[in-house]
């Protein structure tokens, strides 16, 4: 153990990806601002971007899979699970699952971002360590049910890269209209 810190119990891909996306904010972003500025084809891409997995977070995931208060048809499902997936915060099976010990373990041992484990912990600490044991998703049969969700649940890291990837790159070809 390093400081303290429990080793075997790192996340290594999610921590690395954390980290790593927090780097290259502070590192590569500044860089590429400074040399090519951004067009307004890149702001509108990270408009519908964020309006798309935002939705598909809190709408989607919150609301329509992990508490059922409402029913949505095959379309508006489908574009949930897809660019829920490009939000990276990982399949709505899991991100389900999660949600829903959450609200029956609140500030117990069981409780996945447990606020008495301090801030950070709660904030984003849980997502650098696996829980152990793992979690079964004994509380989302329902969704397990689904075949879109497992479709999804299957496919995950492929879909948030593919939908994901205007975000980080697919925009750097567009016009060069800087925005000043």
């Amino acid at each position: 153990m390093i400081f303290r810190i429990p080793t075997d119990r790192i996340n290594w891909t999610t921590s690395s990806f954390l980290i790593g996306t927090f780097v290259l904010t502070l590192t590569a972003v500044p860089l590429y601002l400074w040399y090519f500025g951004v067009d307004w084809f890149q702001l509108a891409v990270f408009a519908v971007m964020l309006a798309a997995t935002g939705f598909s977070i809190t709408l989607g995931y919150h609301r329509l899979f992990s508490h059922m208060t409402f029913r949505a048809r095959l379309p508006v499902r489908l574009f949930i699970l897809i660019f829920g997936a490009a939000a990276f915060e990982n399949s709505v099976l899991m991100w389900a699952s999660e949600h829903r010990r959450h609200h029956k373990h609140v500030d117990h041992d069981e409780h996945p971002y447990d606020i008495t484990k301090r801030f950070f912990h709660a904030h984003i600490g849980w997502l650098f360590f696996k829980l152990l044991p793992h979690p079964p998703f004994d509380n989302v049969n329902d969704l397990k049910k689904d075949p879109l969700v497992m479709w999804q649940h299957l496919h995950i890291h492929l879909l948030a890269v593919i939908v994901g990837w205007p975000d980080f790159c697919g925009t750097a070809g567009s016009a060069r209209l800087v925005v000043s």
